[in-house]
């Protein structure tokens, strides 16, 4: 799709990483992912000290990195046992390897990431169970630094209830990207592609998803299977933004026309029977620059 790209950087101060016992001994970082963010590029940075330089001579320790969004990660690195029916959350993990004597590097993406609050929790492999005197010798700390790299689409176009937006996709673009409002009290959304013109059928995918750009396992429909392309969501999340893609099949040549649309199905007042609303943008609670609907 086209559009504006923005890079924004965001960094954390090196901590000490420390063996796992319990989650109290493993380090958390707190990270804000802004909204429109298309990848999510962690840099994760890892060295060695002992005695204020460089740590060349100490072991190589694994360091275990997990990633969540919305809350920090259930973590079971002693492989212990939950309760029955206890359901765990899933998250990423990965573990770094050593690749110079005193420093490593890894990196995450995560391509379409919800945006907010995202939790990096970071530890070493559990003590051996060697015992050392203290004070024989330097001990040697492992110090690990997340950095993050976003880019974001700015300006996506919006798309209003009830209004139809005409679309030209030229031969080089081979998506167009959209986002909807869902105010409080919508009980169903409806996204359709119409007068699809320009190749054989439509050959076009309709793909939507809330809160974040669609991925590749997002709700998606096939408009060259069905006679009307649209695509119906029941009970979507209240006073959130939906993400619309209309993407082109692989090898489709040439420019393809299109209509879309959004219903809203106002669900406040049944009693009125009301068919799709067109609320205005402050009950969108949109920003005034959107104008109104």
């Amino acid at each position: 799709a086209d559009g504006l790209f923005v890079t924004d950087y965001f960094t954390r101060t090196p901590r000490k990483l420390s063996p796992f016992r319990s989650f109290a001994s493993i380090e958390l970082f707190h990270f804000h992912i802004p909204e429109d963010t298309v990848i999510a590029v962690w840099n994760l940075i890892t060295f060695k000290e002992q005695g204020g330089t460089f740590g060349d001579q100490c072991p190589d320790r694994s360091i275990t990195v997990y990633f969540r969004s919305g809350a920090p990660s259930v973590i079971n690195p002693l492989h212990t046992h939950f309760p029955r029916d206890t359901a765990v959350p899933g998250s990423f993990a990965l573990t770094l390897t050593w690749t110079l004597p005193n420093r490593t590097t890894g990196v995450f993406n995560v391509t379409s990431p919800l945006p907010g609050d995202w939790f990096l929790a970071a530890h070493l492999p559990k003590d051996e169970g060697k015992i050392s005197v203290k004070g024989l010798y330097e001990e040697c700390q492992y110090l690990f630094q997340p950095q993050l790299i976003v880019q974001r689409l700015v300006n996506i176009a919006v798309l209003y209830p009830g209004y139809v937006t005409e679309q030209s996709m030229a031969p080089h673009n081979r998506s167009c990207l959209y986002k909807v409002f869902v105010p409080s009290y919508t009980s169903r959304m409806l996204v359709e592609v119409l007068r699809c013109r320009g190749a054989e059928g439509c050959p076009l995918w309709l793909r939507v998803r809330a809160k974040a750009p669609p991925l590749h396992n997002s709700t998606a429909l096939d408009c060259r299977e069905h006679a009307s392309c649209q695509l119906a969501l029941d009970l979507p999340f209240w006073q959130q933004w939906y993400y619309v893609l209309v993407e082109k099949h692989p090898g489709v040549q040439g420019t393809v026309s299109f209509q879309v649309t959004v219903q809203l199905t106002d669900c406040s007042r049944p009693s009125l029977g009301r068919p799709p609303f067109l609320p205005s943008s402050a009950s969108m609670n949109m920003p005034h620059s959107f104008g109104s609907a």
